[in-house]
């Protein structure tokens, strides 16, 4: 058993669902959500953002895209979601159209962009051992969503704590000084630092919190664990063995996103990952339930 705290603590292998089950149905929707518990998913990874009455949605774009969203009242494909109140996003079909990339993504007809409370609620009647990986949405180069970053971190973790899920979450963001609030605010609540391959861990790094890549810290997984993050999840790209093994020996579980190759999955498997994201959650367990057998 891993002492990393995490779902892996029991000795599972975690399989996350992106965006709820991007792969079967269209993201981010309830419907998604559900196909990856039905799978059997042992966590699952979702978007937060901050809409411009203050309320914490699960959406993964900062803008309003015309290939996911459908406007049934007036037209705000286009707009931004943090210059949108609630009620106004509540017009927005998200579920309708679906992706090219994603054949056998399903539409869920008419679905509305949710709040966190609902999803967790949603999630946690059906699933409620399922651990969740919230990604707040915080770019440090956009001047809003910088300065809304203790709102929306403040609002997440109340959101968590009337859930009970506080043992059952991590924070999860690519902005660090994200994680590193986090720690000062909510101790207890397992923080997970994202990492994109050639963007995030750079010299002159935005985004990396207290962390100057390159001088403060050379190797992104000391990074990682210098800001406060118990969970590592790079993009699955930078991930071999030899990554894995400075990840533990960091203290960090390894969580890679976004895995949809079998072998590649295996793969990540045989270097020593505690878990990855897959758009097609089923896909994983069939592949990765026999490797590990």
């Amino acid at each position: 058993m891993s002492s990393r705290p995490g779902p892996w603590a029991s000795g599972r292998f975690d399989v996350e669902g992106h965006r709820g089950a991007k792969g079967l149905v269209v993201e981010n929707t309830l419907a998604s959500f559900a196909a990856a518990y039905d799978a059997g998913v042992t966590g699952v990874e979702l978007d937060v953002r901050l809409t411009a009455d203050g309320e914490v949605v699960v959406w993964h774009d900062p803008v309003l895209l015309p290939l996911k969203c459908r406007s049934t009242g007036p037209d705000l494909v286009g707009a931004r979601v943090a210059d949108l109140t609630l009620e106004q996003l509540r017009t927005v079909d998200v579920g309708s159209q679906t992706l090219a990339g994603f054949p056998d993504q399903r539409p869920s007809p008419g679905a509305r962009i949710s709040t966190l409370d609902e999803v967790l609620t949603h999630g946690v009647e059906r699933a409620p051992d399922v651990w969740w990986t919230i990604e707040l949405k915080v770019n440090p180069l956009d001047a809003g969503e910088a300065a809304g970053r203790r709102q929306l971190l403040e609002s997440v973790l109340a959101s968590v704590h009337d859930a009970g899920l506080e043992r059952q979450s991590f924070m999860h963001s690519f902005d660090w000084t994200v994680l590193e609030l986090s720690a000062e605010l909510a101790p207890a609540v397992t923080r997970s630092a994202l990492v994109e391959s050639s963007v995030t861990w750079m010299p002159g790094s935005p985004w990396t919190g207290s962390v100057a890549v390159g001088e403060s810290h050379d190797d992104v997984c000391a990074g990682a664990a210098a800001v406060g993050a118990q969970v590592i999840s790079p993009e699955h790209v930078l991930v071999d063995a030899a990554f894995v093994d400075r990840a533990h020996g960091a203290g960090l579980a390894v969580l890679p996103w976004t895995v949809n190759d079998p072998d590649r999955m295996v793969e990540l498997v045989e270097a020593g990952v505690d878990g990855l994201v897959s758009d097609y959650p089923d896909r994983a367990l069939s592949v990765l339930v026999p490797a590990r057998a």
